[in-house]
């Protein structure tokens, strides 16, 4: 079946599928066709035992002899070829009108009224047998016919469907061979554009002229295009940005190796502020590569969560304390609020990150004397960890933007940071289930706001 196109598997399961209806069918009409036959055979049996059983009390009313009135009444009943049996109270045979079976047949297999077929030598019978009551005599008269009209019948219609079937199947494979070229022909189609389409441009399929499945699948299609052309060009520029963002550190430890080798002599002073500036910059250069590492990775969804139960004012007083110098050092305070116990689920490396991914960003943006605030406020099945700073605020445009990669709205501080604090922070709140956004912001600071599913 795998070797099979698309076309010939859907013309073939439709033949099997056509095979098994018509079969059934088939089976339905000779088993409805017998029904019907053998309760036309009973309609009929069942009126002339009831003319027998007339004739046959017309007859004892002038014969007071049994034997003879029952020889009267089945040879009245000769002409129409049923077999006759009347029998007395002891089952005994007064008359007889037999042709092709046999008394043992015709005996009645059960008290009576009795219907049943009886399988002879010369095909199937339908046998009915009635018990009646005349003056002070119980008789059965019991009537058979031959069931060879319906076998007659049966067997015409077996070689009529085998005639009619296996055309109809020829017709219905040629039929369903068109049918399913017809509607392959736009799949086909749509595959050798969908080949010729490149990742860069705008070609697509196109906008699909139906709205059935087919349509739909354009519509995926393009949609999936779009999304391709969107991640290469995110990478693109991701690669782009990284190499522009690598570059600087490196040609500030190369410009700063090469001027201290320059001359043979150099004081130490010299080389102590060639070794400084290279180490500043290779602890830069390190954080940058280990952020492109963690969004690599995420983007390839190859970064593998390690969710615990942990309370979550706990990585947030661990988050201050790592800060508490940087704060200090700038001359801002650090506050928290909010209740104590609030569980959660999570990574507590990347949740520890994301914290201190706010907490930095916070600080660096808040002059000496401000003050950074966490507040923890826990509602329903989310907690939202609300981190305020007392910065110049955000613009209005950039509030979106400042969640890209490698985006700093402040040129000044360029080398305090790499541009993806935040996004890596969005990123993890995001893969646990929640999201980061800014919340407000203004002239007198900015409020990110965390929202994370607290653990049940």
């Amino acid at each position: 079946m795998r070797t099979l196109s698309l076309r010939a598997r859907l013309t073939l399961w439709y033949t099997i599928a056509l095979v098994l209806v018509l079969a059934v069918f088939g089976g339905d009409v000779l088993i409805e066709q017998k029904r019907l036959g053998i309760r036309r055979a009973d309609q009929e049996l069942e009126s002339v035992q009831t003319t027998l059983a007339t004739i046959f009390r017309e007859e004892l009313r002038e014969l007071d002899a049994p034997e003879l009135a029952a020889r009267e009444a089945a040879d009245a009943m000769r002409s129409l070829g049923d077999d006759i049996v009347i029998l007395d109270a002891s089952s005994r045979p007064l008359a007889t009108q037999l042709d092709r079976l046999t008394l043992v047949d015709l005996m009645p297999r059960r008290s009576p009224p009795s219907v049943m077929t009886v399988d002879s030598a010369t095909g199937d019978w339908r046998v009915h047998s009635r018990r009646i009551t005349i003056g002070d005599g119980i008789y059965t008269l019991v009537v058979a016919r031959p069931l060879t009209d319906l076998a007659r019948e049966q067997r015409e219609i077996r070689e009529a469907m085998f005639v009619v079937i296996p055309l109809a199947l020829l017709l219905a494979g040629a039929g369903g061979w068109w049918l399913a070229s017809i509607g392959l022909r736009p799949v086909t189609h749509m595959a050798r554009r969908a080949a010729s389409i490149p990742l860069t441009g705008l070609e697509d399929l196109g906008t699909p002229p139906r709205d059935d499945e087919l349509g739909q699948l354009a519509r995926a299609f393009n949609g999936l295009v779009a999304r391709l052309r969107g991640a290469v060009e995110t990478q693109r520029q991701f690669m782009a940005d990284a190499s522009h963002e690598l570059r600087t550190p490196v040609s500030i430890i190369r410009t700063a190796a090469d001027v201290a080798l320059s001359r043979d002599q150099r004081d130490e002073g010299d080389y102590r502020d060639a070794l400084a500036t290279t180490g500043a910059q290779a602890r830069r250069l390190g954080r940058l590569v280990d952020d492109m590492l963690v969004l690599a990775r995420a983007d390839a969804g190859a970064y593998p969560l390690r969710p615990v139960t942990l309370y979550l004012d706990d990585v947030i007083d661990e988050c201050r304390r790592a800060v508490q110098l940087l704060a200090t050092a700038r001359g801002v305070a650090l506050t928290t609020h909010g209740p104590s116990d609030v569980s959660i689920r999570g990574d507590e490396e990347l949740l520890r990150r994301l914290i201190l991914n706010l907490l930095q960003n916070a600080i660096q943006h808040s002059p000496s004397g401000g003050v950074v605030s966490v507040d923890i406020a826990p509602n329903g099945s989310r907690v939202y960890v609300r981190v305020a700073d007392t910065g110049t605020g955000i613009a209005e445009a950039d509030c979106a933007r400042i969640f890209e990669r490698f985006v700093q709205l402040d040129p000044s501080r360029r080398a305090e940071g790499t541009g993806l604090g935040l996004p890596i922070a969005k990123w993890i709140a995001e893969a646990h289930h929640g999201s980061l956004s800014v919340e407000s912001t203004g002239h007198t600071g900015s409020t990110f706001c965390v929202v994370l599913p607290i653990a049940h």
